[in-house]
């Protein structure tokens, strides 16, 4: 019991972690809004009531971003100027007002400072909940108690100590159910890692109570009975709790994956656009008509980029009709060193679903990563093949040791994976280099 109930404690801290990792993600690219929209849209905005987010530019940190849920009562303790050189810890902070904590969670560009309060933290565990059987208790590094059942015991220093640590199998008297309860401390894993964790589990049955019930056949079994159900009663909750956070962290994926996909999509747009109208420039001098079908095409491909479905997924159809514009204007661009695309798909299957510019990721892949020739001009087919799609391009890598299994490809497999579906492949040969697309049907959707 007290292992599960470390299990559960831990799953609610992995919880926010994620809803903070999400947010370091949108700092990083200026996304305030999706960042407050995180905070709604989580159980993290009963305690959580600011934020600070600290820009690097390799020597020094600079505010970029900030935030309070009450910008006209702010508590000045909690405001910061600077920040402090032992970020990696999270930090306890009292005053007249209340009490608080300053969490840092690390980003790609900088650090984002997450402050709590400390008293709806508490009222967030423990509403309607305390915890008689099995409670918990938690503790930053100075042994300031953060988390306790009892309010009062918050922003205090505990007394007890051990010799050894971690403590394991200790029979001690709670200061809070006032009985004996076996102490166990657990490690914190993630944002939380520096402070401490300790789960209190009530002893039901003392030895002279056990002495007694031997000489009562009756009532033993009566006490087994009511204890077994008990037991599965406490099961019954906890395996709820943790269906609901399962459930949950399948969304902070989809929001990670879609996130992703949308710093993907900024990330190529420029690059894109800059060839493209290089491409229609010279063009426009050689051939008129055709520099017009050229502004089609592009406008086509423009548009799909620009669109808003939050789902991550096309459709075969939507996906080819994009390959082949985009593959136009690419041919436009090369000219001879590319191949006619070849498609060899059956109108059964159009209708399907695939990650979203899957197919055009994968020929943008094959032409920057391959060496263009007239001699060996590239060759891209898309096929159809036992439930999936199969694109396969040759191989002539410019650089022999480049991975050519990007960023692109690894937002297309957090898709596959979001969706639970199986038998996304990718296979490189000396001649070819081979992805699989398998099919998502609108169930799996």
């Amino acid at each position: 019991m007290s292992f599960e109930k470390s299990q559960l404690v831990q799953k609610e801290f992995d919880d926010f972690d994620r809803v903070f990792h999400l947010m370091g993600l949108a700092a990083d690219e200026g996304q305030q809004k999706f960042m407050n929209k995180l905070i709604d849209q989580d159980s993290v905005r009963q305690f959580l009531i600011a934020y600070t987010y600290w820009r690097s530019d390799g020597l020094n940190f600079s505010k970029s971003l900030e935030w309070y849920v009450d910008p006209k009562a702010v508590d000045p303790v909690i405001k910061s100027t600077v920040l402090p050189e032992d970020f990696r810890k999270t930090k306890f902070i009292k005053s007249e007002k209340g009490m608080y904590l300053h969490v840092y969670v690390p980003t790609d560009e900088g650090i984002l400072q997450l402050t709590l309060d400390l008293h709806k933290l508490n009222a967030y565990f423990w509403a309607g909940n305390p915890g008689t059987r099995a409670y918990f208790e938690v503790y930053d590094a100075n042994g300031i108690c953060l988390i306790y059942p009892d309010e009062k015991q918050i922003g205090k220093k505990r007394i007890k100590s051990w010799k050894q640590y971690p403590v394991k199998n200790n029979l001690v008297m709670s200061d809070y159910i006032l009985m004996e309860v076996l102490l166990d401390e657990y490690k914190f894993k993630g944002t939380f890692e520096n402070n401490r964790l300790f789960v209190n589990v009530l002893l039901m049955l003392t030895e002279d109570d056990v002495r007694d019930i031997s000489n009562k056949t009756f009532l033993l079994g009566a006490i087994g009975i009511a204890t077994m159900l008990f037991f599965m009663f406490l099961l019954d909750i906890q395996n709820r709790k943790a269906k609901r956070l399962r459930l949950k962290n399948l969304e902070y994926q989809k929001e990670d994956a879609l996130l992703r996909f949308e710093n993907l999509k900024r990330k190529v747009d420029p690059h894109f656009l800059f060839n493209a109208l290089g491409s229609l420039q010279q063009l426009i001098g050689k051939d008129p008509a055709q520099a017009k079908v050229f502004v089609g095409k592009m406008a086509k491909v423009y548009r799909k980029f620009l669109s808003g479905d939050e789902s991550g997924l096309a459709t075969i159809r939507e996906e080819l009709a994009l390959a082949e514009e985009y593959f136009f204007m690419q041919k436009i661009r090369f000219v001879d060193t590319l191949s006619p695309l070849k498609i060899n798909v059956t109108p059964e299957v159009i209708s399907l679903f695939i990650p979203k510019f899957s197919l055009q990721i994968l020929i943008e892949n094959a032409i920057k990563h391959n060496e263009l020739s007239k001699e060996q001009p590239l060759s891209i087919t898309i096929e159809e093949q036992e439930g999936r799609l199969v694109v396969r391009n040759t191989v002539l890598f410019k650089n022999p040791d480049m991975d050519a299994a990007g960023y692109g490809t690894k937002m297309i497999a957090h898709v596959y994976d979001f969706y639970q579906v199986q038998g996304f492949e990718i296979q490189y040969h000396d001649a070819d280099f081979t992805v699989y697309l398998p099919f998502i049907h609108i169930d799996s959707r």
